[in-house]
């Protein structure tokens, strides 16, 4: 039996009714599943997050935020969880959204096909490479360089970086200040 997606009083049939008519496609388009889209966000969202997504029009259009940047500090028991809520977010505001992995990201990014996407949520962007995740160099620039063209486009990249400094001696100084300069923090 499938649940009634306005019985959470999130979605409102008067603005989601072609929303929920299409719910699995609009799902499978976020890389999520379908009750995030319907989902209220989780209690443990913080008052920075919420005030992202109320801004997140405001963001694409003023080019002063890029995204998101989690931290290890957020404190999210479950990052892929806390953006597939997010992204659920999004899509019920009728925003385009996709959570994506690093390695479909890269494998888009090489040949070419990388999605028009409004906001992409990647919750392994940067793992360390003691953790095993270590990319090449040219992976990390032509992150860089999609980073800053969807910036530049009004696009906005949610990122998993579980250490800042850390990422800046593996990704490099360009990587850590463009982080710094257009992304808000979760976590510090």
């Amino acid at each position: 039996m499938t649940a009634d997606p306005y019985a959470t009083g999130v979605l409102k049939k008067e603005y989601h009714e072609r929303l929920v008519a299409d719910l699995e496609n609009f799902a499978r388009d976020a890389g999520i599943q379908q009750h995030w889209i319907y989902a209220p966000l989780p209690d443990e969202v913080t008052k920075v997050e919420i005030d992202y997504l109320k801004n997140f029009r405001r963001h694409m259009a003023g080019h002063t935020v890029a995204g998101l940047c989690y931290t290890k500090k957020a404190n999210v028991d479950s990052i892929e969880e806390r953006m597939a809520a997010v992204a659920g977010c999004l899509v019920r505001n009728f925003i385009r959204a996709r959570v994506m992995t690093l390695g479909s990201v890269l494998d888009a990014i090489a040949s070419k096909s990388m999605p028009e996407l409004t906001c992409i949520l990647i919750p392994n962007f940067f793992n360390p490479a003691s953790d095993g995740g270590q990319i090449a160099s040219w992976q990390v620039n032509a992150l860089h360089d999609m980073i800053v063209s969807r910036h530049l486009n009004g696009q906005q990249t949610i990122v998993y970086v579980p250490d800042l400094n850390t990422l800046a001696t593996e990704y490099g100084t360009p990587m850590r200040k463009l982080l710094d300069q257009y992304f808000i923090k979760v976590g510090g």
